[in-house]
């Protein structure tokens, strides 16, 4: 479950939407970072089993109401098969709302470590004599960007002051940054869900940066313009991320460098991650695992770099190339960002190891790499992706280039990260 709080117990009543209100029956919700399960005094079918429903709740607390999607039960039986409980297990949660298209003019959240990269001066102060010092800030302030289909985000911070601190002698002042992605009409969550994925990986992809959702709320009765959503949603996913410290020297592009462009270059992500999704899989497919397991790691970065290849190639001029003409041709057009140019032994071994690990190749056991030399392979591929998809959102090779030459960038297209090839077993 996509959040950061505490367990949670619910006291409520459960049902199903086609049986009505006046079948439901008791039960406690309890949802946490692992998951949500409803468990019921008896069940809500006569055989206690559910698959991929739908089940409404009135809840005791601060939630009244809440829609659960996604769900499937198993029951407890006696020997004569009566029903004695049940638990419900589901996948999202739609806390203060009883519908089943769940959805809104509107999704509020947060992603965890976003605030680093933007780099923005939050909190200015004047340090006096020793007896005065003032602080300034803003309470709310807000950036708004245009984006593809009638969308727009906004980027915004809104600070929470305590007040009545006398005879305190501390003062907290929590001030985050959030995102909000609204829409002229109503559109179905799995919509605002693609709006907001779509963000998270644009600045994932320029932080190089895990940066985990939280705070998932959704407008639909509430009025957008008052700020205040009035549907919390709880999202579970088979591959959560959980926030790190954000690491200063992985960054691929800076804030600050491309500040002045941020707007064009968000909008051109959005239509190229909508238009080409296949290539932005892969890619995160392997940014996501982070290297847990080398040869997947090697193997998604090269479909990627494949598949964004085929962009300016073979969906333009129908030309078919051959694993190793690709890295030949991509090595050909990114040969100023290389110190030392990638020798054809290494793009051969490279495509004897997709071959290999991909097909079971068993003839080509022996050349293909592994342990250090697999992963250097991995991320080096992994960095031609960076250049390719620099491009795709418009800027000039040499530009992107310029952006991405960083230590990091440049020790893996040198083929120098990681222990050398020469100490490989």
């Amino acid at each position: 479950m996509k959040n950061t709080d505490t367990p949670q117990s619910l006291l409520g009543r459960f049902w199903l939407p086609t049986h009505g209100e006046d079948t439901a029956v008791s039960g406690v919700l309890d949802f946490d970072d692992a998951g949500a399960t409803v468990r019921l005094e008896g069940a809500l079918t006569p055989t206690g089993l559910l698959a991929n429903a739908i089940v409404f709740a009135k809840l005791q607390g601060s939630h009244e109401k809440a829609t659960l999607f996604n769900c499937f039960a198993s029951a407890r039986k006696k020997g004569d098969g009566t029903v004695v409980s049940s638990k419900i297990e589901s996948t999202r949660i739609a806390l203060g709302s009883l519908r089943k298209d769940l959805g809104g003019r509107g999704v509020q959240f947060r992603l965890l470590g976003s605030p680093t990269w933007f780099h923005e001066q939050c909190f200015d102060a004047d340090i006096g004599d020793q007896s005065e010092a003032v602080v300034r800030f803003k309470a709310f302030e807000s950036t708004r960007y245009p984006l593809p289909d009638e969308l727009t985000l906004e980027r915004f911070y809104s600070a929470a002051m305590p007040f009545g601190n006398w005879g305190s002698e501390q003062f907290h002042v929590n001030r985050p940054m959030g995102f909000r992605i609204v829409s002229s009409k109503r559109l179905d969550f799995d919509r605002l869900w693609a709006a907001m994925y779509r963000l998270r990986r644009f600045l994932e992809f320029l932080s190089q940066q895990h940066l985990p959702h939280t705070q998932l709320m959704v407008f639909d009765e509430a009025d957008v313009e008052r700020g205040v959503p009035d549907i919390e949603v709880r999202h579970s996913s088979l591959h959560a991320v959980k926030p790190k410290k954000f690491e200063w020297d992985d960054q691929l592009v800076r804030f600050d460098y491309i500040k002045d462009r941020f707007s064009t270059l968000l909008v051109r992500w959005f239509e190229a991650h909508q238009a080409y999704p296949e290539a932005f899989d892969r890619y995160f497919a392997a940014f996501d695992r982070d290297r847990k397991d080398v040869i997947l790691h090697f193997l998604w970065n090269i479909a990627a770099l494949e598949e964004l290849h085929k962009l300016r190639t073979t969906r333009v001029n129908k030309k078919e190339f051959s694993l190793l003409e690709r890295l030949q041709d991509i090595r050909t057009r990114w040969f100023a960002a290389f110190n030392a140019k990638p020798a054809d032994d290494v793009l051969r071994q490279i495509k004897d190891s997709r071959h290999y690990y991909a097909h079971a190749a068993g003839d080509l056991r022996d050349k293909a790499a592994k342990d250090w030399t697999l992963l250097r392979y991995g991320d080096f591929i992994a960095a031609l992706s960076n250049l390719e998809i620099l491009a795709l959102l418009g800027l000039s090779d040499e530009d992107a280039i310029r952006l991405a030459n960083n230590y990091w960038m440049s020790e893996t297209l040198a083929l120098n990260k990681y222990p050398t090839h020469w100490t490989d077993p």
